[in-house]
């Protein structure tokens, strides 16, 4: 079917890095190879740009017939958030094998096995959930904007109401159960399990890890089993803190992703770098993921409380011959009772820490993060841009004017005279220089733009575990508003209601120490990566090969008769700085 037409139904964001095609809803293209696998065809644009996109996005176009219906199902299946595996019946990825029904030991041993244990206990005040009339309960909003209504059930019951919308991330978070003290009677919180906060001059932070550590992750190397039916790549993760290897798969990360998101639900987990279903056993994508899960596990090392986590470092330490070993830690972490809104109670702050400005200070993040993630959104899609016409205009153009600039060359060595052969040699290698540039061009992207871009990802990703902090720390703060007006009213004991300040207390200091290590990060990795980014550009724009080619050429036409690509050249060096000579120094400057 190659030379089909057809016409995509979703946008897509290709990965250059992968060969893939950025597309849009109602682009047309045309089928080049349908034997990619995986569900990935190649296909050509209008505009000439060749690549990989997803089989699902697009339907065939033929004559006389509408358009048909988008596939839903596929639709879903390319929806997530770009850092979860697709895991169902018929898996694209070979980290998420189907083993159900088989035995496969250490591997058998990530699977569920158990739900995860109910929250621990604090010390609750007495607190119902009264309804009024129409059956909806408090909001959580400002308590100006309670209805006539609500107003009056709560002054007639003198309690708090606990949000209505289950749904919303304060409530399946646990913050609202913790801030109210409605929370179970089971865990023990041992001195181990306690996590500190120290005031700083910038405001609450996480009291720094007294053994840092980092990570590579190295030697990925393609494993099969049920005697190569299942193939999957494995990766050697080695801290610095123990200087013993283990092997992990994908899956394995998906995993400790999934119980750090569980255990830790008001803080950023970084996301889970994003699956590619073309080329997953390809050096490229392979080296690639490599890159990205060793910078994933060096972000997670560098919380001040993933770092320290039990399941982190069971992750990280557990020989992966010791099955038993493994089998009960991952055991204790799906039991672990201090999850949620219990992980609350592990957290220890000293009473110099202040969190009178923390609404105003929090409020002021939650624009911040808005603003840099609409912002890090357009500079990604222009640097997209970039790399694509870096490998398709910007090459071209330069190579179409080396092969012009090669032609005329070629119709004067169709004049055999002496005279003639070094304005001939000057042109040919004119040509031949253009391009090269071309060529230098289509490569430059995977040295500055490719880097920047995979920060840009990362970032896109952690900025989106922020928004739902924000709504928390907002409700919290409200439910503390509705306290005190209860106790002004009479129909709160004044110690219940200093019991949920406190407790509010506790989790903004928590949400402003995040903020504080989100802040600390990012000025470091910008920092990192816009200076990687500008020196290579330094070294592409002053490329000494190119600079060289130049010269020659330029030297070539001096060397001839004078002409107008000679001067352009003489002027171009000219321009940078470069003194070149006249004719009448042509010995020394050929010796340069």
């Amino acid at each position: 079917m190659a030379g089909t037409k057809v016409r995509v139904l979703y946008d897509f964001e290709g990965d250059p890095s992968g060969n893939e095609l950025s597309v849009n809803e109602g682009d047309v293209l045309t089928i080049t190879n349908q034997d990619v696998g995986d569900g990935w065809w190649e296909g050509e644009l209008s505009d000439g740009r060749i690549g990989l996109f997803p089989e699902a996005y697009v339907e065939t176009i033929s004559d006389g017939a509408g358009p048909s219906a988008p596939p839903a199902a596929a639709a879903e299946s390319y929806q997530s958030n770009g850092y979860q595996g697709y895991n169902d019946e018929g898996s694209f990825d070979e980290d998420e094998d189907d083993d159900r029904g088989r035995s496969n030991s250490f591997d058998e041993s990530w699977d569920n096995e158990t739900a995860p244990a109910a929250a621990a206990a604090v010390p609750a005040i007495s607190i119902s959930t009264p309804q009024n009339d129409s059956g909806a309960a408090w909001d959580g909003g400002d308590s100006s904007t309670i209805s006539r209504n609500r107003s009056e059930s709560i002054s007639r019951s003198g309690t708090i109401r606990k949000n209505i919308n289950r749904f919303s991330t304060f409530v399946k978070s646990g913050g609202e159960d913790y801030l109210l003290g409605n929370i179970g009677k089971k865990a023990h919180v041992t001195d181990t399990d306690q996590i500190s906060l120290q005031e700083t001059h910038i405001g609450p932070q996480w009291v720094p890890s007294p053994n840092p550590y980092t990570l590579t992750c190295t030697e990925p190397t393609k494993r099969s089993k049920f005697k190569g039916v299942k193939s999957f790549i494995a990766y050697r993760i080695t801290p610095t803190s123990t200087n013993f290897p283990v092997e992990r798969r994908y899956k394995h990360f998906d995993w400790l992703h999934d119980r750090l998101m569980e255990k830790f639900t008001l803080l950023s987990v970084p996301p889970l770098p994003d699956k590619q279903y073309a080329g997953r056993y390809g050096e490229d994508f392979v080296e690639k993921r490599r890159e990205r899960l060793e910078k994933w596990l060096n972000r997670v090392a560098r919380h001040p409380v993933l770092a320290r986590s039990d399941v982190f470092l069971h992750f990280l330490t557990c020989k992966t011959t010791e099955e038993k070993q493994w089998k009960a830690g991952k055991r204790r972490a799906e039991k672990d009772e201090l999850i949620g809104s219990a992980f609350y109670m592990t957290v220890t702050m000293p009473t110099t820490i202040q969190v009178v400005n923390s609404e105003a200070d929090v409020e002021r993040f939650g624009k911040f993060v808005r603003s840099m993630d609409e912002n890090t959104l357009k500079l990604k899609e222009r640097c997209q841009e970039h790399c694509e016409k870096s490998s398709g205009i910007f090459k071209r153009e330069y190579q179409k004017l080396g092969q012009t600039i090669t032609r005329i060359g070629e119709t004067f060595a169709t004049e055999e005279k002496d005279y003639a052969r070094g304005i001939t040699e000057a042109f040919s290698q004119t040509g031949k220089m253009y391009d090269e540039i071309g060529a230098l061009y289509e490569e430059q992207p995977k040295n500055d733009m490719l880097p920047l871009l995979d920060v840009l990802r990362e970032y896109l990703g952690m900025l989106s575990t922020y928004p739902d902090m924000v709504d928390v720390h907002k409700e919290a703060t409200a439910k503390v508003t509705q306290c005190k007006k209860l106790v002004e009213e009479d129909k709160m004991p004044k110690s219940d209601s200093d019991e949920v300040e406190q407790r509010a207390d506790v989790l903004s200091a928590v949400t402003m120490a995040e903020i504080n290590h989100f802040h600390s990060e990012r000025v470091i990795d910008m920092k990192d990566c816009m200076t990687a980014f500008l020196q290579s550009q330094i070294k592409f724009h002053q490329e000494v090969y190119v600079y060289r080619k130049i010269k020659y050429c330029c030297y070539l036409y001096l060397t001839a008769e004078q002409n107008i690509f000679g001067d352009f050249l003489y002027v171009c060096l000219s321009v940078f700085g470069y003194t070149l000579p006249d004719h009448n120094s042509k010995i020394a400057f050929q010796e340069k």
